[in-house]
């Protein structure tokens, strides 16, 4: 099976799994209390659509850095995606690889 497909079965099933607890849960918010629409968001977006979100930076990841042989080119490619996507870095793990590359290709 092909990348693409497994991805798109994988958060199809996510997101059927997720509107199947909506159902049987049976929420009901009103509509007019902007603090119940708010929670009622944010407790989507870190379930379910969270989820779906990690299965689209596995595939970006996937398909974009497949041809790629080399570290440091892979590297650059991840950081691209990152930047894309708006993920930030907080540990400099990813300047130390870099350097690491660099050193490994100098000698």
């Amino acid at each position: 099976m092909s990348c693409s497909r497994t991805f798109f079965l994988d958060a199809k099933k996510k997101f059927e799994t997720a509107r199947g607890v909506l159902r049987k849960e049976k929420i009901t918010i009103d509509p007019e209390d902007p603090a119940a629409v708010s929670q009622y968001a944010e407790v989507m977006n870190t379930s379910c659509f969270q989820s779906v979100r990690e299965l689209t930076i596995k595939y970006s990841i996937a398909t974009q850095t497949a041809h790629i042989e080399d570290v440091r080119t892979h590297m650059l490619a991840l950081k691209e995606i990152r930047i894309k996507r708006g993920l930030t870095v907080e540990l400099g793990a990813e300047a130390m690889m870099m350097a690491a590359s660099e050193n490994v290709q100098k000698k």
